[in-house]
């Protein structure tokens, strides 16, 4: 039977955050209401990795982190809990890292290295001579050698060429060039017979079609345990290191060309991820390389210590379908496997992967709409082009024009490659060439979703509607190439012409294609234009878009349905480590939905405000920086030195990522300087944009808390298995990574939840008074988490296998309230949640009881119980054929029920 969890706990584990760490959480884990710790990749990584994603060596625990006994023990505990673990891994990429052993083997044997093939890796392409880029010079190769800031240097560990602390391997073939040149300089009467006893040994390992990384090594620690060859060495070296020709000519003979970082940006002869050099992407079809690179994943999945893995980038893979059904035969039928998968728009995950489904993005994206109103689209649309009057309007142009940016200006190198791909399998004519490439540079800036999954030709039906919009937008965006166009579109499919090899090619074509409409997809949307179209930032989200804006209660009954007949079995995330900003901050930005007035009046007073400061940042800055102080400051609204610091950071990150006013490449300091000034002006300097802005917030504030309630419990009781982001137990008012991969405090938190235990024993209509008049220490928000988690987990059966039944409301406020029941073998559970707030209530007034719902009632199936029991709550709720709104929203502001048919 496939393990399922109940709920999961994702915890980034990190060199700040050990093993040791999490089995000192467990406890706290198990009694807040979680099933299954869901970890960050804690296999060896880049020395300090804060995430753990630029992988090593995926055969081992990473020493920073813990070690496998340690993963032991915590197996041991979470079993006696009945817990389990679901593990994150990295099959699309590794580090570029002189740590990567495998990827050093290449580098130093070329097509003897057992890895050769290992990686993404075109040692064909016409511009490098068989060697691979290693892009991680500051300057050009010329400058760097003129400023004698490479050197060769002799260790056990063979010979390197050093660029500051980096060392790469020398190629076996130097080894003879050099000991040759050693043989021929030494004046030491002792250096020829070792010297040539080492050329007849190196002989041996210039003849084997694949060099032993063993033998190999104990060759080196044989030249440099040499005494007389290595002083030769060493003096050979000291010589090469001054002389810039005599340099180049050793490094010519390497299997890499060391090059400036940004020419990646126009050429690039490996496949990266997304437009991050250092991570290399590695050739997952092949079936060696996904044998040897889940070795270790495997032996942790049949000792029992993993009952489930999350796949990082499944987009990435030159073919997912093939590689999931690989891995759900390699781990077996028992692991619970998820992919993570940005859908857009109304993209469904393929129903044929053999996984239980995606890490919750979609979900994320769900509830944030519910929690928008519809009402307010137009009134913001329209306050954003008045007052910001260069911001872009139209949303599907500005992806477009900046994923042709993120194209043309990071990834022309992709884009040739992929070029050159249809040249030489003579797809495409040769020329005109320029025209070609804007044909292809159109087609990949016009899909419309991440990527599709075609591992045959002819396409599915589905696929091929992706296929045939994509070309329609590139129609309409390059009319005149529709000749160029009408040809690759028939790529895509299957003629009568086609002999086996033109359909093999064509099908390398289409799958090789998808491994960068992703990234572009990534870097031109969630890192670019979210930075840039800035009408309510809380919807530029990974896996959220602007363009929905909001869903009506029977549109999230609707996918909550689908969800059920589908993957009943996915993530639900309302915050991850990709967010852009906490989920708390989320639900509080967009209430602005449901207040567009009163915010139009304040943020041109702000707007003004700010000119007696700087008049250097554009209004859309000025506009995406005043929405992120209302996401960003704690409940009471106080402001220190370390919240303004934290903003000063993230603003410097947003407006790299915008890609306008700076950015990586070449950062504007004085213009980021200006914004980041006027974050420390504004919060502690100016009284009257204080005076303006605090009343206003706390507004917003109240009414996001609420909401942020009402997303937990939703997140929990839907169908998916529920995922709690490390620290969220308490408000999430984080911003994009590193900010919300600060430390958490467990002691407080689980302090709390035995205090909150102990606290509703005694008298439980106190207590929700209490947590409910004081919001701001969070409490109210782990006492929900663990009520509702430790009922899922009672009655787990339920939430895995229970129908979703959508609820009708009646009475006069039955717009302002959504709910569903859950029903299997006579067990039910209920849940209400209310839904626009600002036109049900005060800013000081809670959704509760009588006076606020009046005859509001929710409409019960024939078939339900009578009686309902309130997890929130104390007593019985007696129904007929409803339930009235008031009183199961008596002293708490969201309601879950359970029942049993009698």
């Amino acid at each position: 039977m496939t393990y399922i969890p109940s709920a999961t706990y994702r915890v980034q584990t990190n060199p700040n955050f050990k093993l040791s760490d999490i089995r000192q959480i467990v406890p706290y884990l198990h009694e807040l209401g979680v099933s299954t710790v869901y970890s960050a990749p804690f296999f060896s990584a880049r020395p300090g990795s804060e995430h753990g994603y630029d992988v090593t060596a995926a055969y081992e625990i990473s020493p920073e982190i813990g070690t496998k006994e340690e993963l032991q023990e915590i197996a041991r505990e979470l079993k006696n809990l009945n817990m389990g673990w679901l593990q994150d891994i990295v099959p699309n990429h590794m580090a570029y890292h002189p740590n990567n052993v495998w990827l050093m083997d290449v580098l130093e044997k070329g097509p003897q290295s057992h890895f050769y093939t290992f990686f993404d890796i075109d040692f064909s392409h016409p511009d490098f001579n068989g060697q691979v880029m290693v892009p991680f010079l500051g300057d050009p190769l010329d400058k760097v050698l003129e400023n004698k800031q490479l050197e060769v240097k002799i260790s056990e560990q063979g010979i390197s060429v050093f660029y500051y602390e980096s060392g790469y391997p020398l190629s076996v073939g130097s080894y003879r060039f050099l000991l040759q040149e050693a043989l021929q300089n030494s004046g030491n009467p002792e250096v020829t017979p070792q010297a040539e006893q080492l050329l007849r040994e190196l002989t041996l390992f210039e003849e084997e079609k694949t060099i032993s990384p063993a033998a190999w090594s104990n060759f080196k620690k044989k030249v440099y345990k040499t005494a007389a060859v290595r002083q030769a060495l060493e003096q050979l070296l000291a010589d090469k290191n001054q002389e810039q020709e005599k340099l180049q000519k050793l490094l010519n003979r390497q299997h890499f060309i060391l090059c400036h970082w940004q020419e990646t940006e126009k050429v690039i002869n490996f496949r990266r991820f997304f437009t991050v050099n250092d991570l290399i992407c590695l050739s997952m079809e092949h079936p060696e390389v996904f044998e040897q690179y889940h070795q270790f994943i495997k032996q942790l999945c049949e000792q029992g210590m993993l009952q489930g893995l999350r796949v990082d980038h499944v987009d990435g893979l030159f073919d997912p379908t093939t590689y999931l059904k690989r891995l759900r035969q390699l781990v077996g039928p028992e692991q619970y496997l998820v992919v993570e998968k940005i859908l857009e728009g109304e993209e469904q995950l393929p129903e044929r992967w053999p996984i239980q489904g995606n890490s919750g993005y979609d979900f994320l994206a769900w509830v944030s709409n519910l929690y928008t109103s519809g009402k307010g689209r137009r009134q913001l649309t329209e306050i954003y082009r008045r007052l910001i009057p260069n911001a872009p309007t139209n949303y599907e142009q500005l992806v477009y024009d900046k994923k042709m940016f993120i194209l043309t200006n990071y990834m022309q190198g992709e884009l040739e490659n992929l070029l050159r791909l249809l040249q030489e399998r003579k797809l495409i004519p040769l020329e005109p060439k320029d025209t070609w490439r804007k044909a292809l540079a159109t087609l990949l800036t016009a899909w419309p979703i991440y990527c599709i999954y075609g591992n045959r030709l002819p396409l599915s039906k589905h696929e091929m509607h992706v296929v045939d919009e994509a070309f329609a937008e590139a129609h309409k965006k390059a009319p005149g190439l529709e000749e160029q166009l009408n040809h690759l579109h028939t790529l895509f499919t299957v003629t009568p012409e086609d002999t086996d090899e033109s359909k093999r090619n064509k099908l390398y074509f289409v799958m090789r294609s998808q491994q960068f409409t992703g990234p572009l997809a990534a870097k031109g949307v969630e890192d670019t234009s979210f930075y840039n179209y800035n009408r309510l930032i809380s919807l530029n989200e990974v896996g959220n878009s602007p363009d929905i804006f909001h869903l009506e209660d029977d549109e999230y009954h609707e996918r909550m349905l689908y969800r059920q007949r589908t993957y009943p079995h996915s993530i639900n995330a309302t915050a991850t480590h990709d967010t852009k900003r906490g989920e708390g901050a989320r639900m509080r930005l967009n209430v602005l939905s449901e207040v567009a007035q009163e915010w139009d009046q304040h943020v041109q007073q702000w707007l003004e405000i700010t000119k007696k400061y700087t008049t250097e940042p554009t209004r859309n800055d000025l506009y995406f920086l005043l929405q992120t102080l209302i996401g960003v400051l704690p409940m009471g609204g106080e402001v220190d030195e370390s919240l303004i610091q934290r903003v000063q950071e993230y603003l410097e990150k947003a407006l790299r990522e915008a890609k306008v006013n700076t950015d990586w490449s070449a950062p504007n300091e004085t213009y980021e300087q200006a914004m980041k000034g006027l974050v420390h002006q504004l919060l502690q300097q100016d009284e009257d944009f204080m005076h303006s802005f605090q009343p206003f917030f706390l507004k917003l504030a109240h009414y996001g808390w609420i909401y942020s309630l009402c997303q937990s419990l939703l997140k929990i009781t839907s169908p998916g298995v529920p995922d709690i982001y490390q620290g969220t137990e308490f408000w999430d008012l984080s911003l994009v990574d590193p900010d919300n991969r600060r430390p958490v405090d467990y002691d407080q938190r689980h302090r709390y939840l035995k205090q909150l235990k102990q606290q509703e024993q005694q008298d439980i209509a106190q207590l929700h008074e209490e947590l409910l008049q004081h919001p701001e220490d969070a409490r109210v928000k782990l006492y929900l988490l663990h009520k509702a988690l430790t009922t899922r987990r009672e009655l787990q059966t339920v939430f895995d296998k229970g129908d979703y039944i959508p609820l009708q409301v009646q009475g006069a406020k039955k717009d302002h309230l959504l709910a569903f029941a859950r029903h299997h073998e006579g067990q039910w559970v209920l849940v209400a949640v209310p839904l626009l707030l600002v036109s049900l209530v005060s800013s000081h007034e809670l959704p509760l009881g009588e006076e606020v719902w009046g005859d509001t009632s929710i409409q019960l199936p024939d078939f339900a119980p009578q009686v309902w029991q309130p997890v929130l709550g104390k007593g019985e709720v007696n129904a007929t054929d409803s339930l009235s709104a008031a009183a199961i929203f008596k002293t708490f502001p969201v309601a879950l029920l359970t029942a049993k048919n009698v």
